[in-house]
């Protein structure tokens, strides 16, 4: 159909309606078919595409029997830009309060557990809960999400996430906090994989979908840095209460937006929603690794607390019990694959060079990121003794970049190569943990503290971008709220494994040295972590350098 002028479009849509091929979630076409030789097929011009599949649907697009009775069809419909740039706000909105929280969390910890009653014993049990609860449900709510609708299951983790931000503001007792940080984190893996639904179900392969990634990229560095800041102004002025009262006014606007904004994905199945809820997931699958991860996840949080608490029977005992799981997945996933059955993450995908490379990535650079911030944030308070506010305001530049680096990224995605943007950013990322473990105690902010800041965020935001436009073409369209469970699940995992690990090496550093002078021998510890931090940039540089070397560019509109 022709259009006119007055018509504004993000992009036009096919002249010819698309044929869509009914995939389950357990086939996934191999990496390694025809398609996918000729993607590669062009030294000048490679694209990272999953084979034989299209993300292409749109908001309102209907399937329908074709006139033959054949497959169905998808009809491509249009968005207008402002109900574009709507959907993108709503998103990355949320992307934004979920960082929001732990860092508001972060900052005013110390007046949290005094208002509380938080004992020494359980104050880093607010942050792990809410990151344990959201790795544990965050592949079984994408698999759902993609039975009932990624909008449907949006609009409700995003108004529980209201009522669980208020009640954090309303808690009076350590229990309820902890309670509360869990429902929170449950809350908010209903929201994050199914964004990345939502993104490639709304816009088409192109400039759109890679601002809209970008965006949601930049609310997470830039909400856990505002939540330092704000969280260190409210809890030196008015209380820390109503940063969470912020949150949920915020939160509540974007909720109801989101009703409006948020498309519907209409899918064609001759099936009842309630079947293919019973047949069609993986629901074996999902568990083992739920399962699996929230007890390593567990032990990991105990390792934070205190590194000596590895080696209780009980730890012991579920760092067995949980690697027995995941031992047992791929051998699950294989026979899923033999009966015709969902398999949740198939094995074969990960002979995508591409993929795995960018699970590993993420997986280390999160861990990175984590540390640099937490222990960024020590060493203000504890080492140079400044205040929550103080040390809030010296995050700006961390929020600056960050914000410049996904504007930045949403230009270059499909015009530089994976390998290129990866290995760069990584790099210049790397210097961040070097300035904190060579600096001086009371060094001047600007000839470290800032730079480390400033460059800490570039490869994290960059390979956001990346990652999700990698990892949600590798997984068929009507599977993208799993697609970005998985990205999510691989992020989380990485942000508790490297708080576990660093943590647990300042802290085992800073005993064994028994140094008199305190400062000092915290210092000892955190130039341990910060190494350690730069161990995990350089694997990044190594992972993406080999991992990514056939990638090409990504995100490339569509002929």
């Amino acid at each position: 159909m022709a259009t006119s002028d007055k018509d504004r479009t993000l992009d036009e849509p096919a002249l010819a309606p698309i044929e869509l091929f009914p995939i389950s979630t357990g086939q996934i076409p191999s990496v390694e078919s025809e398609t996918a030789k000729e993607c590669h097929s062009s030294e000048d011009s490679r694209e990272v595409k999953a084979p034989d599949l299209s993300n292409d649907r749109r908001p309102g697009a209907l399937e329908t029997p074709s006139e033959d009775g054949g497959m169905p069809v998808l009809e491509s419909p249009r968005i207008s830009k402002a109900k574009g740039a709507t959907v993108i706000i709503t998103l990355a909105g949320i992307s934004f309060l979920n960082t929001m929280g732990s860092g508001i969390l972060i900052a005013a910890l110390p007046r949290i557990a005094k208002d509380v009653g938080l004992s020494e014993s359980l104050i880093l049990w607010p942050a792990a809960v809410y990151a344990l609860a959201a790795g544990c449900l965050l592949l079984i709510f994408g698999a759902v999400a993609d039975v009932i609708g990624a909008k449907l299951m949006w609009v409700v983790g995003s108004y529980l996430f209201v009522i669980f931000s208020l009640a954090i503001g309303f808690s009076q007792t350590s229990i309820q906090i902890i309670l509360f940080r869990t429902f929170q984190g449950a809350a908010i893996s209903m929201c994050l994989p199914t964004a990345v639904s939502l993104i490639t179900n709304t816009f088409p392969k192109g400039p759109w979908r890679n601002v809209a990634f970008a965006m949601n990229g930049m609310g997470q560095p830039l909400g856990y840095a505002a939540g330092l800041v704000l969280g260190g102004i409210f809890t030196d002025t008015i209380g820390w209460r109503w940063a969470y009262y912020m949150m949920a006014i915020i939160n509540f606007c974007l909720s109801t937006a989101s009703i409006w904004s948020l498309p519907s994905v209409h899918k064609y199945s001759d099936k009842l929603w309630y079947r293919r809820l019973a047949e069609d997931i993986d629901w074996l699958g999902a568990m083992i690794m739920s399962v699996a991860l929230g007890l390593l996840m567990y032990v990991l949080a105990m390792a934070t607390s205190s590194y000596k608490r590895v080696g209780n029977a009980q730890n012991i005992a579920l760092l067995v019990v949980s690697t027995l799981l995941l031992a047992t997945f791929p051998f699950w996933m294989s026979f899923q694959v033999k009966r015709a059955r969902p398999a949740l993450i198939p094995n074969k995908l990960w002979k995508n060079s591409a993929f795995t490379s960018i699970c590993a990535s993420v997986f280390f650079c999160w861990a990175s990121l984590n540390g640099i911030e937490y222990f960024t944030t020590l060493y203000f308070q504890k080492v140079e003794g400044i205040t929550a506010l103080q040390s809030s305001i010296r995050f700006l530049a961390h929020i600056i970049m960050g914000a410049c680096v996904n504007v930045a990224t949403a230009y270059l995605i499909s015009r530089v190569k994976v390998q290129t943007l990866g290995v760069v950013s990584a790099l210049i990322s790397m210097i961040a943990p070097i300035l904190m473990a060579t600096i001086k105690i009371g060094e001047n902010y600007w000839f470290s503290p800032f730079w480390a800041l400033f460059l800490s965020p570039v490869n994290p935001d960059v390979l956001f971008t990346v990652s999700n436009l990698i990892i949600s073409d590798a997984f068929p369209p009507d599977i993208q709220s799993l697609a970005g469970g998985v990205f999510n699940e691989v992020a989380q995992f990485g942000n508790s494994v490297g708080l576990a690990v660093t943590a647990s090496i300042a802290a085992s550093i800073t005993d064994h040295k028994a140094i008199q002078d305190h400062k000092e021998g915290l210092m000892l510890g955190y130039r341990g972590a910060f190494w350690t931090i730069f161990s995990s940039c350089a694997l990044v540089v190594i992972i993406t350098f080999f991992g990514l070397r056939k990638g090409g560019t990504v995100g490339k509109k569509e002929e």
